[in-house]
């Protein structure tokens, strides 16, 4: 598997580029992530590329939050997109969650995106009642050298999870923090709101909205106003640095619908329709679009940024 240049990640056009994709990331101030970007937690997008383009040979994607029985779109789509452009690299690629959602993940996929049928065959079911054994198997099996939570609840300061209406779901969840703390990887997280895994990097900037802010933290945090957006301008700018389209091939309309097509709902509205976090589907197609259009130029010019790592540049990668 080829290795890339930190130089990728150093050159001004790319630390610009990034600053530019955060700032769309989180234009809407949905839920406070653009307030929480203007307080102090900026330039995380670049990094959170770096880790995942050098540590992507065995990637582990967690995903799934529960809505009132169900689960939401937020969340699938963009562990969908993020195994689709992985896999394009060459990477393994294994999907987990919680078994009733890890289920109706595998039924999606194969219409959800051209891949979704070998992608399916990624996904590994945890069971609450043997979670850790689970957790356990799948660790020493995949043996990951990342792991990836996207839009995953994370408990609070008295260990409770709870969601954006303050109610609690912990009967709807398992326990993740565990997996941080057996893994022997690199982890990022990909957040909205502050009650999801990861959000504890940002507790401090979190502490004047009206949220139940999660505690865990990861090595890497992407915000974004809706966490399905944090994945696909981590392809976009993971697609810039090295110069493929990694997100060519998605198409968000059709995995949306996918995903409800097999029960899942809008995680705000609750309802069976093809939206993310309550947003009409034009706004979720304007971001889409907006971080594509930030970077096709740049990955229009083909080859020159791609350059095998000095043993130096791939012994820091690996130790960062």
């Amino acid at each position: 598997m080829a290795s890339y240049s930190l130089n990728i990640f150093r050159r001004p056009d790319t630390v610009h580029l990034a600053a530019q994709i955060e700032g769309l990331l989180v234009a809407g101030n949905l839920r406070g992530m653009e307030t929480v970007r203007n307080s102090g937690y900026r330039d995380y997008l670049l990094p959170a590329v770096q880790t995942l383009l050098q540590h992507r040979q065995r990637v582990a994607i967690v995903s799934g939050f529960p809505v009132s029985g169900h689960y939401e779109t937020d969340g699938p789509a963009g562990a969908i997109a993020l195994a689709r452009g992985l896999r394009a690299l060459g990477s393994e690629v294994s999907l987990l969650g919680m078994r009733e959602y890890a289920e109706l993940l595998a039924e999606a996929l194969p219409n959800a995106v051209p891949e979704g049928k070998e992608i399916a065959k990624s996904v590994f079911p945890v069971d609450r009642e043997s979670f850790e054994e689970r957790v356990d198997q799948f660790l020493n099996w995949f043996s990951p050298t990342l792991i990836v939570f996207i839009e995953v609840p994370g408990a609070a300061v008295d260990g409770h999870y709870r969601n954006m209406r303050f109610e609690l779901i912990d009967d709807g969840v398992l326990p993740w923090e565990l997996m941080l703390s057996k893994a022997d990887c690199p982890t990022l997280a990909i957040a909205d709101g502050g009650n999801e895994l990861g959000m504890g990097q940002v507790r401090k900037q979190l502490q004047d909205l009206p949220v139940s802010c999660a505690t865990a933290t990861t090595d890497e945090l992407v915000i974004a106003d809706v966490s399905n957006w944090g994945a696909y301008g981590l392809l976009a700018l993971a697609s810039a640095c090295i110069r493929r389209p990694l997100l060519d091939g998605f198409v968000l309309s059709e995995c949306l619908e996918a995903l409800v097509d097999v029960g899942m709902v809008d995680g705000v509205t609750g309802c069976a329709i093809a939206t993310e976090d309550g947003l009409p589907l034009f706004r979720s197609q304007s971001l889409f679009e907006g971080v594509l259009a930030l970077t096709s130029s740049v990955i229009a010019q083909g080859g020159g940024s791609v350059v095998p790592a000095s043993p130096q540049e791939s012994l820091a990668a690996s130790t960062a």
